[in-house]
């Protein structure tokens, strides 16, 4: 979506504005929790960084980008959150604005900051604190979803393999992904690779290794093959993937996940059923991925990507 998109409404705003941000916590000194809070001079307010969608962006790139951007901190993003929108007042017309927030951790708490006129300040506080502090409703609408969850101790991008070529006479392990299918998979790689995954797992089909292949290359990790992602381990145990997804959630950090369509869907569906998550629907078409978010071995959260 573009950064500012007309509608037409009865009465409703007639303009809207995408923005995404983020939750940046860590672990403080105290054993307490904390977040990141940046002081904004033209407005006068502390707040959760964040900022409008460039022409054309996905909205987690944005939130990624714009939180590096305001704090001066690499991110990792983990969970999204909530939807907050709101309107602002113009006398043009009403102008509905909603951010995108996900939650996010960062392994360089105290990179360099440096002031200028949009943010003078960040600040490392408690929870309790920002909620004194974050006084805007949609500040504190995040900080709610974000207090409600347990901690996300794992991440886990399962992905379907991406377009296949159709005109190919060999053996169906063996083809390929077709031109198509190949900016598919680069197009996943760019925000699968925002999540920094330390492990990648594939089926062992061809259009599965290269589906995940370019993720594995710009993070810089390990490609390993898994049968228990292919159609037909688990046709014949069809618990079998979710219990692996499980296994890798145990490790802790991110891993990424190549499996064949049918057996993503199902692995999404078992997973959630199992943990009580809500998804209205798994089916997943070819390139699509889930971000799964877990606590220990316990689904927490799903998300398209």
């Amino acid at each position: 979506m573009s950064v500012e998109q007309d509608t037409v409404g009865n009465g409703a705003p007639q303009r809207q504005i995408a923005a995404a941000g983020g939750l940046l916590w860590r672990n403080g000194e105290r054993g307490l929790v904390e977040v990141i809070a940046v002081w904004r001079p033209k407005v006068g307010n502390w707040s959760l960084p964040k900022g409008k969608l460039d022409p054309g962006e996905h909205p987690l790139t944005a939130a990624c980008r714009e939180v590096e951007e305001e704090t001066g901190i690499p991110v990792i993003p983990q969970m999204k959150l909530c939807r907050a929108s709101y309107v602002l007042p113009n006398p043009a017309g009403d102008v509905l604005k909603y951010v995108d927030y996900w939650s996010m951790r960062t392994e360089k708490p105290d990179a360099a900051f440096t002031a200028d006129e949009e943010i003078g300040e960040r600040r490392w506080i408690t929870l309790a604190e920002a909620r004194e502090a974050l006084t805007r409703p949609r500040d504190q609408q995040v900080l709610k979803a974000f207090g409600a969850l347990p901690a996300v101790t794992a991440t886990v991008i399962l992905v379907a393999p991406a377009e296949v070529e159709q005109g190919w006479d060999g053996p169906d392990v063996t083809r390929p992904l077709s031109a198509r299918g190949q900016d598919q998979a680069v197009r996943v790689a760019a925000l699968a690779s925002l999540y920094q995954p330390d492990r990648a797992f594939s089926a062992t089909g061809r259009a599965s290794v290269q589906t995940v292949e370019p993720i594995a290359q710009a993070v810089r990790c390990r490609l390993g093959g898994d049968s228990a992602f292919d159609t037909e381990a688990h046709e014949r145990n069809p618990e079998r993937s979710s219990a692996r997804i499980r296994e890798l959630a145990g490790g802790g950090g991110t891993a990424i996940v190549c499996a064949e369509p049918e057996v993503v869907s199902d692995t999404v569906a078992i997973l959630a059923d199992e943990d009580g998550v809500e998804t209205a629907d798994v089916s997943t078409r070819s390139g699509e991925a889930w971000v799964l978010s877990l606590s220990g071995q316990k689904l927490v959260g799903v998300e398209r990507l």
